[in-house]
């Protein structure tokens, strides 16, 4: 599998391919060579490497500026690596050993790293919805949704789903629970670390899904 970056997708463009993937996902077709044949229920959808990539670029471009928004377009907390790296939040990242660099590349684990950590997201990014201005929910929506359709379509091409770890209620309603006690100002500081880590993954799992 070979994805390609879309330089300048149009975000028009990028939420068209999220519309029709929540409703295309349930029956779809999907393109075989010259032929477009019918499927089941639980059969893929077909994306282009293009859309991929589009997509993911969306997504980042859309990270990017509620960071600088957050920041006041400071250049110091644009680049405060050290507060990410001291953070104890266990944010999801792609590390040596889940085989998503070139030189040790494995599709299949590394795509069951790439759906699992988006799946984590998605309860840090459910905190950043609910704790953003209200001038800032629209966007902290859109970032929400479209990382959850980039999973959507990545899931498709794991083999292994039972490998794919899920987090239960209990622990997502937990770690909501210790996100919310903190005070409004650490809320703020979390809101930035969560956005600049999720950067990093989607940066990653960009290189990642260019593989062969």
């Amino acid at each position: 599998m070979k994805f390609l970056s879309a330089r300048d997708f149009h975000p028009l463009a990028v939420l068209g391919l999220m519309l029709a993937m929540a409703t295309a996902l349930p029956t779809s077709q999907v393109r075989r060579g010259d032929h477009t044949e019918d499927t089941t229920p639980n059969k893929p959808v077909h994306t282009t490497a293009q859309q991929l990539g589009g997509l993911i670029s969306y997504i980042l471009r859309e990270v990017f500026e509620m960071r600088k928004e957050l920041c006041d377009n400071s250049p110091d907390c644009m680049a405060n690596d050290d507060a990410l790296s001291e953070n104890n939040l266990e944010l999801p990242a792609i590390q040596t050993n889940d085989r998503c660099l070139q030189t040790e590349y494995n599709q299949k684990l590394c795509l069951l790293k790439i759906t699992s950590g988006l799946l984590d997201y998605q309860i840090y990014l459910e905190f950043v919805t609910n704790n953003v201005q209200d001038n800032k929910k629209d966007k902290a929506r859109v970032i929400q949704s479209a990382t959850k359709t980039l999973n959507q379509i990545l899931k498709q091409e794991v083999k292994d789903l039972s490998r794919t770890v899920t987090p239960s209620p209990t622990a997502k309603a937990l770690l909501l629970e210790k996100l919310e006690s903190q005070k409004e100002w650490s809320r703020t500081k979390t809101i930035q670390l969560i956005l600049k880590a999720l950067e990093g993954f989607l940066k990653n799992t960009m290189r990642a899904t260019r593989q062969n």
